[in-house]
């Protein structure tokens, strides 16, 4: 018989993304409680759930098998790596949101190992649905063929995400390196009033070369919104350029634009037709690998509470079937995300406006343009 894991989650804020896991039926797991400090919104969320509120880690029962720690770490100024350590001293597996120090994870999976449990790191969006098809067709594009480059463009407050995916992707993050030498102090002087939002990153991940653009900047007031962009990739491959549009989709491949040519005796290149090198000519220059484009009540109510289930059975599978490749992965993650942190330095303080409204409306424009075009 299958064992049922009680789950109990740390926090109501982005927490409450990780209890929509169980706002259906999720067999294997059950909603054990919730660890807060007992503000109105977690009482009010306990009972809306039906389940206890639970204030301090030693008030929780024995029988709590697994942990989700939701709640900001040392890295912005919160206490969940410490509630992840006192946690883990009382043998619960925990399942840590994203970013933690290296220092606290190298502590944390000491003390999982010294009390026979998991530790996880969970950067969320390499579980949505678009991600996992990007990082899905990747892993099977390099079987047959060596990625020749990567550029990749994210918000700060994402790039754990980012780094988690291409680690995913191409099986590790080693070797890397990253360098940022632009100084756009003297361009602002002559060209423009803005700064750019865009620190530029040139560097290598996973032996690959990569050019990676971060938009380092918080508005401290709002601190998970105001991305230009959360996570764009495009990844290079001798037979074309693999994309992931945005982080909830959709996925792209191109086809690599190659116009087919025979060399002659008289040295010219002569154009092969589409009956002599069809491969070429009649597979369309762009597919889709993932279509939907969701909206944010799909995104909310469907994508992210899969995400949470996806990470639960995959945490699942690490406690059920242990290996030191995930504890390597982790670490592996948490030393380039160092790295490349330490390269950009702390994000542009920001009081950012709330976004305008599409204008003018695609549909509205889309119309215009084609009358104008049949008038022309």
């Amino acid at each position: 018989m299958m064992k049922t894991y009680r789950v109990v989650v740390c926090g109501t804020l982005f927490g409450q993304v990780y209890l929509s896991a169980f706002k259906r039926q999720f067999p294997g797991f059950e909603l054990a409680g919730i660890l807060a400090r007992g503000s109105e919104r977690s009482l009010t969320i306990a009972k809306e759930y039906g389940v206890p509120l639970y204030r301090e880690v030693s008030e929780l029962p024995q029988d709590i098998d697994i942990a989700c720690v939701v709640v900001r770490s040392a890295i912005v100024g919160g206490a969940g790596s410490q509630l992840a350590r006192a946690l883990l001293e009382k043998g619960i597996h925990v399942l840590q949101e994203h970013p933690v120090y290296e220092k606290d994870v190298v502590e944390c999976l000491k003390l999982a190992r010294k009390n026979g449990c998991h530790y996880q790191i969970n950067t969320h969006y390499p579980n949505v649905p678009a991600v996992r098809h990007f990082v899905e067709y990747l892993k099977k594009a390099r079987e047959t063929q060596q990625p020749c480059f990567i550029e990749a463009t994210c918000g700060v407050q994402v790039i754990c995400g980012l780094l988690d995916m291409l680690g995913q992707a191409l099986g590790g993050v080693t070797p890397f390196e990253f360098h940022s030498n632009v100084d756009w102090s003297e361009v602002r002087k002559l060209k423009s009033e803005l700064l750019p939002p865009y620190q530029v990153i040139h560097g290598v991940f996973a032996g690959i070369p990569l050019i990676l653009k971060i938009q380092n900047q918080l508005d401290p007031g709002d601190p998970d919104n105001h991305f230009h962009i959360m996570h764009r990739i495009t990844v290079g491959l001798p037979s074309g350029n693999l994309v992931l549009v945005n982080t909830h989709g959709p996925v792209l491949w191109n086809r690599a634009f190659h116009i087919p040519r025979t060399p002659e005796e008289n040295g010219m290149r002569e154009l092969l037709d589409k009956q002599q090198a069809p491969e070429f000519y009649q597979p369309a220059s762009c597919e889709f690998l993932y279509k939907e484009m969701p909206s944010l009540e799909e995104i909310i109510d469907e994508h992210w509470p899969e995400a949470i289930r996806t990470a639960l059975h995959s945490m699942v599978s690490n406690i059920e079937s242990p290996t030191p490749a995930s504890a390597q992965f982790l670490l592996g993650q948490a030393s380039v995300w160092r790295s490349l942190m330490g390269c950009i330095g702390n994000p542009e303080v920001i009081s950012a406006q709330e976004p305008m409204l599409t204008s003018p409306s695609i549909e509205g424009w889309l119309v215009e343009y084609h009358q104008e075009s049949e008038n022309a």
